[in-house]
């Protein structure tokens, strides 16, 4: 079932909105930890993409999410593993063996 749906259409009871608190706060902290754990850059990826999908369900959910400041957690620590991972690359390109 699509809860950017229900959310978006229809008033919510207390239940539904602690399902939906419940759901922004499992993406997001999925993208914070997976982020930090940064395996090749993947973590990095997963951050941002759960960054945008917490960004579409407090913005679709029409009542004040808590941990909305994670959100922004989430962009940099995707932002930072992407240039984490640009810093590692330009070293191997200008260290290497010629």
């Amino acid at each position: 079932m699509n809860k950017s749906i229900l959310i978006s259409k229809f008033h919510l009871n207390k239940t539904d909105r602690q399902s939906v608190q419940t759901e922004f706060t499992r993406i997001v902290n999925r993208g914070i930890i997976l982020g930090f754990v940064w395996i090749l850059g993947v973590g990095s990826v997963i951050a941002l993409i759960s960054g945008f999908q917490a960004k579409k369900i407090s913005r679709e959910a029409g009542f004040e999410l808590e941990g909305k400041d994670k959100i922004t957690k989430c962009f940099l620590v995707g932002i930072g593993g992407f240039l984490l991972w640009a810093i590692a690359i330009t070293i191997i390109i200008v260290f290497r063996k010629k």
